[in-house]
């Protein structure tokens, strides 16, 4: 039986109650990953060095942002990194405010990764260590594991943030960009499968799947580091267009800290998705207790006719949620 069928048909049927697709308060399109960083040129350099992928950093005046993100005073630089695939990857570094900086354990809820499928882990893992990357993986090297598309070497580092990366060995489709990394998806770390189900199926119209049972795969534990004897489960599906994998993962037998930080803090993990009714979708997640992020827990008009916001998910990450219902010229930053 499958988690998400049965758990969203309320929020769906309110949800869903409009007369056109266009007025559906649904997502459209997942626009990009978002994780801030404590110095954006330390955090640039190791994703250059460990993986071969680049950004440039920038100065992002625009106004809205103190709005947006509930921090009177705050100013950003960042960097959009383009990633195989299409997959966008925001670099954040607010400045001008009080930060405290915090890392996740792997299994605790709101923990986030980016995944990275490359032709030769053994020379990322090389760099990363090279790099004084902390390993997650028990025993400090790849294990071989199960996906998809059949088994694979891995392994988990962080970042010079905390940031989770699972690395991949995989050998590319035809037609796969050059380089190391050549395939991109996302995971996330949930409190609990039904209400990740609620929120993102319910909420934002999406397919999330999986199976209620626990598994206990010693080789998932290992790669995440988890201790013997904790079982898990997930949900999984794709966000679209360009469509973007992702997996969430709920974990059982095993102490666990809900991981929340504000969208400034270092370490904090986000992600942006575009929807259809922002304002119809805003007004459904207040109504069923979302924790709105944004000044006021007022919608944002951040320039080039795109309003913004701030949420979080329940399991403490924070979901930037915009609209464009104009060109998006004067908005400054790729979405």
């Amino acid at each position: 039986m499958r988690i998400a069928l049965a758990l969203v048909a309320l929020a769906q049927s309110v949800a869903l109650a409009q007369s056109s697709d266009q007025t559906k308060p649904q997502i459209r399109s997942f626009s990009h990953a978002i994780h801030a960083v404590e110095e954006l040129d330390t955090t640039l350099a190791f994703y250059r060095e460990v993986f071969g992928l680049n950004g440039t950093p920038q100065d992002f005046p625009n106004p809205a942002v103190p709005l947006l993100t509930n921090a009177p005073g705050v100013t950003l630089r960042m960097s959009m990194m383009r990633l195989p695939g299409a997959m966008q990857f925001e670099l954040t570094h607010f400045k001008g405010v009080e930060r405290k900086p915090a890392r996740a354990s792997y299994t605790d809820p709101g923990a986030a990764s980016i995944v990275l499928y490359v032709r030769d882990l053994d020379a990322a893992v090389a760099n990363a260590k090279k790099a004084n990357a902390p390993i997650v993986t028990t025993g400090g090297a790849p294990v071989e594991i199960t996906t998809a598309k059949g088994k694979a070497r891995s392994i988990i580092v962080r970042d010079p943030d905390g940031f989770f990366v699972q690395v991949v060995q995989e050998t590319p489709a035809p037609g796969a960009p050059e380089g190391n990394v050549h395939r991109v998806s996302l995971a996330y770390t949930m409190e609990s499968a039904e209400a990740t189900a609620k929120f993102y199926n319910g909420m934002l119209g999406l397919e999330l799947t999986g199976s209620a049972a626990f598994s206990k795969d010693p080789a998932m534990l290992k790669l995440a580091g988890a201790p013997e004897g904790t079982e898990f489960r997930k949900l999984t599906g794709v966000l679209p267009g360009p469509p973007a994998y992702v997996e969430f993962t709920e974990f059982r037998g095993v102490p666990r800290t809900k991981f929340h930080l504000r969208v400034r803090d270092p370490g904090a993990p986000a992600m942006a998705v575009q929807v259809n009714n922002l304002t119809g979708m805003i007004a459904l997640m207040k109504a069923a207790g979302t924790n709105v992020i944004s000044t006021n827990g007022e919608i944002v008009d951040f320039g080039g006719g795109t309003h913004t916001i701030f949420v979080e998910d329940p399991n403490g990450m924070n979901i930037e949620v915009f609209e464009r219902t104009g060109a998006p010229q004067g908005k400054g930053k790729a979405k």
